[in-house]
């Protein structure tokens, strides 16, 4: 024999040699993991691919509770948007792929004006891996862009939900203004003025008849003041503006005083048409609350629009993703062709083994031995 070859007593060559004579052994159990290896793929599971999503999203200037509406609550509440399934869609290329299959949720770690933290975790099963990860990746690809591009899903959403909010109160102001103007046309009584009072808008007609008033007050006083004496001509021509003799003072500053007094009364009864205390009907005047409450609540949402715009143009929202997945292996390719190889194997050397004990013991068997 060569130097290096093992020689026939070896026991490695034996099996070898063995092996090779008793090959068609395998073809049987070749067959049979094939068989298996499809059926344990079914019976071991399907495969489950996870995503863990970490999301932050911080806005630099914000008033108190004006990114209400865009937190991490908002951004789970998203992956409901019919929007955002037909952009998982788009990703799968699949527009009748089962949205539902997915399972997602929110563990929230920090929520606070400007800033909110948290995890959506996203699972997706399937008896093949491969298309389970596809799932999974779809669903990750379409969350990030449509929770991180300046105009993604997200910020829209809550451009929209404002937008929704200052449309309904100036439709409402605008509802309620009109039915207050039928009614206070019948009363004669001007609708502009009677809104405006030092509770909601400075200035206005109630503001300029106070400070007229005041003007008048201070000016009959003063003549008050003069006819209480004896006027001469030059008191009550600095009084009055103009050149007065001491013949005419005390009729003239009397004819002032008159006038003076007729103003400050129409001016009051002015006023007092255009105040609330003036109004016996109360239903009049639950108009006129309403439309005040209907005007401050459009000037807020208005606000609030605005501020969203300015929020999601300077608002950082950031994902930080890790992905992994369970079972399903026998479900892959590689784990039909490991299952197929291990059972051709295991139960062919078994197989071949066992023949060839029981050969040897028929050949050893005494002349007349029922083995034999």
């Amino acid at each position: 024999m060569p130097r290096g070859k093992s020689t026939p007593q070896s026991g490695l060559y034996r099996d070898l040699s063995l092996i090779r004579r008793r090959w068609w052994v395998f073809i049987p159990f070749l067959l049979l993991g094939v068989v298996l290896a499809f059926s344990f793929g079914r019976v071991a599971g399907d495969a489950n691919a996870t995503a863990s999503m970490q999301m932050e999203t911080q806005i630099p200037a914000v008033f108190s509770g004006g990114d209400r509406g865009f937190r991490i609550f908002e951004a789970q509440a998203m992956t409901g948007d019919e929007r955002f399934k037909a952009l998982v869609r788009e990703k799968l290329g699949d527009p009748n792929f089962d949205y539902s299959r997915y399972s997602i949720a929110l563990s929230p770690i920090s929520v606070a004006d400007g800033v909110s933290r948290g995890v959506l975790a996203l699972s997706v099963t399937d008896v093949d891996k491969a298309n389970a990860e596809r799932y999974r990746d779809a669903f990750v690809a379409a969350f990030t862009e449509a929770y991180t591009q300046p105009d993604g899903l997200f910020r829209l959403r809550f451009l929209e939900s404002q937008e929704k909010v200052a449309r309904n109160a100036e439709k409402n102001f605008q509802e309620a203004a009109a039915a207050l103007r039928v009614e206070a046309a019948k009363r004669g009584v001007p609708v502009d003025e009677i809104l405006r009072s030092r509770q909601y808008v400075n200035g206005g007609l109630p503001q300029e008849l106070n400070r007229t008033e005041a003007d008048a007050q201070f000016e009959l006083s003063q003549v008050t003041a003069a006819l209480a004496g004896n006027p001469s001509g030059a008191a009550a021509s600095a009084i009055l503006g103009t050149p007065v003799s001491d013949a005419q003072a005390r009729a003239v500053l009397t004819e002032r005083q008159a006038t003076l007094q007729a103003a400050i009364d129409g001016i009051r009864k002015q006023r007092l048409a255009i105040s609330d205390i003036s109004i016996e009907d109360s239903a009049f005047l639950y108009l006129i609350d309403d439309l005040r409450s209907q005007t401050v609540i459009k000037d807020q949402a208005f606000n609030y629009l605005n501020n969203a715009r300015a929020t999601i143009a300077n608002a950082q929202t950031t994902v930080d993703t890790s992905v992994s997945f369970s079972g399903g292996v026998a479900g892959t390719g590689m784990g039909r062709v490991a299952v197929a190889i291990a059972v051709t194997l295991v139960f062919g050397l078994i197989s071949i083994y066992l023949l060839e004990w029981l050969l040897q013991i028929r050949e050893n068997a005494p002349a007349g031995d029922p083995a034999r």
